[in-house]
C-alpha cells in the first residue's frame, strides 16, 4: 500500500514530538534533533511506497532518528547512550497519543523555568553540553560529589514538580 504524501507528513508532524525528543536524547542538541527530524521526513517521503501503514511508518521513523543520532555522534565523538535505553525510547509500543507526553513537555519546560540560574545552569552543562559530572565539578570548582547531589536533588525536583502540575490537569498555570 502506497501511502500518500500528505498522509506520511500528517503522521510525521503528529508524532514530531517523540521523534525529535528521541533524536534530542541520543544527541543532546535539540538544533541537530530538528535536522534529523527534517532529514526523517524527507527520507520517508522518498521511501513511502515501502510503508504498510502508519504504525510501520511510525516504527521506520523512530529507527531512521535513532540510527542518525548515533551516526552524528560517532562523527562528534560523543558517547551512545546503550542500546537498551535506545530500545526504550523507540519503542513505538509507548502510547503518548494520549496527550500526556506533551503534557509531560510542557509540565517540565514550566518546571525548568521556575528553577535558579545556577540550577539551570548546572544542567546546561550536565546535558545542554554534554559534560561528565566530574567535568562539570572541575568547571564549577566543586567536588564530583557535590555535582552528584546537587543533580539528584534537582532530578528528584523537577520530577515532584511535574507530578504535582499533571495532577488534575494542572500542567496550566499553576
Amino acid at each position: 500500500m502506497l501511502l500518500e504524501a500528505d498522509v506520511v507528513v500528517q503522521v510525521l508532524l503528529r508524532e514530531r514530538l517523540r521523534i525529535t525528543a528521541l533524536a534530542a536524547g541520543v544527541l543532546r542538541d535539540t538544533h541537530g534533533a530538528d535536522d534529523i527530524f527534517q532529514q526523517v521526513v524527507l527520507a520517508a517521503l522518498e521511501h513511502r511506497s515501502e510503508f504498510r501503514d502508519s504504525g510501520h511508518l511510525l516504527a521506520w521513523s523512530l529507527r531512521a532518528a535513532r540510527h542518525r543520532a548515533v551516526d552524528a555522534c560517532r562523527l562528534r565523538q560523543t558517547r551512545v547512550l546503550p542500546d537498551e535505553v535506545l530500545d526504550l525510547l523507540e519503542s513505538p509500543d509507548t502510547d503518548v497519543t494520549d496527550g500526556s507526553w506533551s503534557d509531560r513537555v510542557e509540565a517540565l519546560h514550566r518546571c525548568l523555568a521556575e528553577l535558579t540560574p545556577s540550577a539551570r545552569g548546572l544542567l546546561q552543562l550536565r546535558y545542554g553540553e554534554g559534560l561528565s559530572a566530574v567535568d562539570v565539578a572541575r568547571r564549577l570548582s566543586r567536588t564530583a560529589d557535590a555535582v552528584y547531589q546537587s543533580l539528584s536533588r534537582l532530578h528528584r525536583g523537577l520530577r515532584e514538580c511535574v507530578e504535582k502540575r499533571l495532577v488534575g490537569g494542572a500542567v496550566r498555570g499553576t
